[in-house]
């Protein structure tokens, strides 16, 4: 089935989200009755639940992933066409994991068991909605044999719960998403890439920038299977911030050095208070993507290219003196999700800040399906 509803809508909102990718998009297209009703599931015939649902702008995917939730709204004469999609981040809540499963890899035992080896394992067993191309996924150096993935779960809930909150051996933090083509990429945050992105304030219609400091915890404490392991102090945030301690848990089975990695890595995140405050973009978006121009020229852009896990800099809160502004999470940002609504044009950007709880990260990322 196709159908082309690019110069119908009345209302499209997109976002995206890390972990996750293209995250959810709620689209509302005028239409008559008749027509609507050949979305919904009726006698024999299926609707337009799980359908592939794209968004291109100049032959360039915008968004993707797949309808959800289907509906019609009428008032008077008006009948609406009501759709909810969700990316293909949500199909890895499908289908369970195991890796107790007959021809799966008993990550427990042997060695060089790696996060991306288990990553590619889940894909190829439980991901059939993945593009099987996975070499955005990249190679991380940290052993995580032992660790114990027998309890069948979601491959979602295993890279939110298990995988990404360990870190690799230098540090880095990994996020997973599902981009263009159904494409996976499991790649590290960027703390020194070039900015993508350029904004002043004159051109946001909202925005306040708070630190908030209740997630600021600067002594960690990693549990491993109920049992305490070595906990990890940054002196240089007690000696301005009061001591507030944080345990975490460790998934079961793996290495000690895992374990001090995921502990380490909370720290760093943790120890300072951080911007926690989205703002909107209503005007211009800059960048300097554009080949065509003079190197380093700063080139108007639309807004819905922008997307998790790149980095924008509010201009004019950049000292003058400063050449090389780093990633303070104060003037100059990584992306932790995006919102764009085209009916007005304007572009919601949330920086980064502390992981969530798998609770609300499952929420934020707009889940449609609910247990029972």
């Amino acid at each position: 089935m196709h159908a082309d509803l690019s110069a119908r809508w009345t209302s499209l909102r997109f976002s995206t989200a890390l972990h996750g990718g293209f995250k959810d998009c709620v689209i509302s297209v005028p239409m008559r009755f008749e027509d609507a009703w050949q979305a919904l599931r009726r006698e024999n015939l299926r609707g337009w639940h799980f359908y592939h649902l794209e968004i291109t702008q100049d032959q360039r995917t915008v968004w993707e992933g797949r309808i959800m939730k289907v509906g019609i709204g009428w008032s008077g004469s008006q009948t609406t066409l009501q759709l909810t999609a969700l990316g293909y981040w949500s199909s890895l809540r499908d289908q369970y994991y195991d890796a107790a499963d007959s021809s799966n890899t008993d990550w427990t035992s042997g060695s060089g068991h790696t996060s991306d080896d288990i990553i590619k394992e889940m894909l190829a067993d439980e991901g059939p909605d993945i593009s099987t191309t996975v070499t955005g996924i990249t190679a991380t150096s940290r052993d995580l044999a032992g660790i114990v993935l027998t309890d069948r779960d979601y491959p979602q809930n295993i890279i939110l719960s298990k995988i990404a909150p360990l870190a690799d051996s230098d540090g880095k933090q990994y996020f997973f998403a599902v981009w263009e083509n159904r494409t996976p990429y499991w790649t590290a945050k960027a703390v020194s890439n070039p900015v993508e992105w350029f904004v002043w304030l004159r051109n946001t219609s909202s925005g306040q920038l708070i630190q908030d400091a209740q997630h600021l915890r600067n002594n960690i404490l990693p549990v491993k299977g109920g049992t305490e392991g070595t906990e990890a102090n940054d002196t240089s945030s007690q000696a301005l911030y009061p001591k507030r301690e944080l345990k975490v848990t460790v998934p079961t089975g793996v290495s000690s050095n895992a374990e001090n990695d995921m502990r380490d890595a909370i720290l760093t995140e943790r120890a300072d208070p951080v911007q926690t405050q989205s703002f909107t973009v209503s005007g211009t978006l800059y960048s300097t993507r554009a080949t065509q121009n003079v190197a380093g020229a700063l080139v108007e852009m639309p807004k819905w290219w922008v997307r998790a896990g790149e980095t924008v800099r509010i201009q004019d809160l950049v000292p003058a003196s400063d050449a090389t502004p780093a990633l303070d999470s104060l003037r100059t940002f990584w992306i932790r999700s995006t919102t764009y609504t085209a009916e007005s044009d304007t572009l919601v950007i949330q920086p980064d800040s502390p992981q969530e709880t798998l609770g609300s990260i499952i929420a934020r990322l707009g889940q449609v399906e609910r247990d029972r």
